[in-house]
C-alpha cells in the first residue's frame, strides 16, 4: 500500500476499534511532551495508523475538541514517515486546545526524534 503521494487520511490510517485502543494502552511504550502523551506499539501492516482520545476533562468545548482532533490528524498525515510502521494513539492534555498547526508538528517532531531516534 502506497500512502505517501495521496492526501486523504483513509480508514486503513486510523485505529478505530476498541480491541486496537485495548492492545495499545496495554502496552508500556509512552512518550511524554507539554500538551500531549503518546503511546504506540509495533504494527506489522507496514504502515502507520493513529488513533486520537481528546477527553471533555481536559477541553471542555466540542468545538475546541474537535479542532484538536484535525490538527493532529492533519500533522500525522503530513509526517506518516516519522512514525515508520507504529500504532500510535494521541492523548491529549489539558492547555492543547491553544495549539496551532505549526507548534504542533514542532513538538511532534522533537518528542519522536528524541525518544523514537
Amino acid at each position: 500500500m502506497s500512502f505517501l503521494l495521496n492526501y486523504r487520511f483513509p480508514k486503513e490510517l486510523k485505529i478505530r476499534k476498541t480491541s486496537e485502543y485495548e492492545e495499545i494502552f496495554g502496552s508500556n511504550k509512552r512518550l511524554r511532551s507539554k500538551h500531549f502523551d503518546i503511546l504506540y506499539v509495533q504494527n506489522s501492516l507496514g504502515y502507520s495508523r493513529a488513533g486520537m482520545v481528546v477527553s471533555k476533562k481536559n477541553v471542555r468545548s466540542a468545538v475546541k475538541r474537535n479542532r484538536v482532533k484535525r490538527v493532529v490528524r492533519e500533522v500525522f498525515r503530513n509526517n506518516k514517515s516519522l512514525f515508520d510502521s507504529l500504532d500510535v494513539v494521541f492523548l491529549a492534555k489539558r492547555g492543547c486546545d491553544t495549539l496551532n498547526y505549526s507548534s504542533a508538528k514542532t513538538e511532534f517532531e522533537e518528542i519522536i526524534r528524541l525518544q523514537l531516534s
